[in-house]
């Protein structure tokens, strides 16, 4: 039984891959030094059934800097289909190892959830373990009504007393549910329901619940227009102290937009609370995103990045806690030469400030970098 399933999963498999290695160098400022090389494995599978997907990823790092440091994380996924309109999914995701958190390191590959824009602490590598499993369902009652619900059990930060006075060990649930309707050809409306309740290794407890009605319009053929606001609550607490609950704004805004046939841009806006990972406090934090890319795929081309993060109150008042008028910001500036049609070299500089770092932290980095990315189609 299980040999034959194997094997049907094994004919449909799809596994596609792609390496790559980094090499950057800038100013040591503070005792710290943004100089590394680092090599990364991305594996992601998918093999579709009859009834279901299976779909896996696995994507180990090493990075060469005062030593070796390795770090992997992977996940397994299955969708279910239940029927014509209705899907089942089962996502168990998983990290281990030591992670660069240098504000100039190379971003990783994407994972699922929001992107929160989170000052880095004042260790470079932070020995780190992480868990993400979650169940979802989706159903389409209509051409135009979605419903997607989901929960899911977070694990994430340090793996040891000299980690976690870094970066505190979150533990806990999130449960979000989505309601999205088609009003047109263009316009659709969402409704969305979000909560989590998380605790850290330090005493502290951060537990946040937001609501937002939002619209999503496309503008043009090559622009789409995005926009959420609601209320939201925190709830903060440390120790069996009692627990403070306060109000709070939630909103979002996204553009996404083809200028020219070479001129891409995206930006974004975004004002949350949520639980700071490097204290346990319970923060609101406004965030800001934008790139641009001059230059179609496959052609040379040059691109800008920037990403940063304002504070809006302040946490309990501990050693990392945030404070209100905390800055943060990271800026890059690359140019890409394609080789062949699967591979490119990239090259160009980053930088990233901070307002107020932390004590033994450089308030200011900068790094040059180049980078070679090789794609492998490895089966199909």
């Amino acid at each position: 039984m299980l040999p034959g399933a194997i094997a049907v999963l094994a004919a449909g498999l799809l596994l596609d891959g792609s390496v790559l290695t980094e090499g950057r160098a800038g100013s040591t400022v503070a005792g710290q030094t943004p100089n590394a090389a680092g090599v990364t494995l991305d594996l992601q599978g998918r093999a579709p059934g009859e009834d279901g997907i299976v779909r896996f990823g696995l994507t180990p790092t090493a990075v060469f800097s005062e030593g070796r440091r390795l770090f992997a994380r992977g996940f397994g996924q299955v969708d279910l289909r239940l029927d014509g309109t209705s899907w089942l999914r089962l996502r168990q995701g998983l990290g281990y190892g030591t992670v660069d958190l240098s504000p100039v390191a190379a971003a990783g590959p994407a994972v699922p959830g929001t992107i929160v824009i989170q000052p880095p602490p004042a260790t470079r590598f932070v020995s780190v373990d992480e868990s993400n499993s979650t169940v979802e369902l989706e159903v389409a009652s209509s051409r135009r009504l979605r419903m997607v619900a989901s929960g899911a059990w977070i694990v994430s930060g340090g793996t040891d007393q000299l980690a976690q006075s870094a970066l505190p060990l979150g533990r806990g649930p999130q449960a979000h549910a989505l309601l999205q309707w088609a009003a047109s050809a263009v316009d659709t409306l969402r409704f969305e329901a979000a909560g989590s309740d998380t605790r850290y290794s330090n005493g502290l407890r951060a537990s946040v619940a937001s609501f937002t009605a939002g619209w999503r319009t496309q503008l043009s053929r090559s622009a789409d227009l995005a926009f959420s606001a609601g209320p939201g609550i925190g709830r903060s607490q440390t120790g069996d102290q009692p627990a403070s609950v306060l109000p709070y704004a939630v909103a979002t805004a996204d553009l996404n937009a083809n200028a020219t046939r070479d001129l891409f841009g995206s930006f974004g806006l975004s004002v949350e609370p949520l639980g700071d990972a490097l204290s346990g406090d319970v923060v609101e934090r406004s965030s800001a995103r934008a790139s641009l890319t001059l230059g179609r795929p496959g052609r040379v081309s040059v691109s800008a990045r920037a990403q940063g993060s304002l504070t809006l109150t302040s946490g309990s008042g501990g050693p990392s806690s945030p404070e209100a008028g905390d800055r943060f910001f990271q800026g890059e500036l690359g140019a890409t030469l394609p080789v062949n049609p699967d591979s490119s070299v990239i090259a160009g500089v980053r930088m990233a400030l901070l307002s107020r770092p932390l004590p033994g932290q450089p308030s200011q980095q900068w790094a040059a970098f180049v980078t070679y990315v090789l794609r492998l189609p490895l089966l199909r």
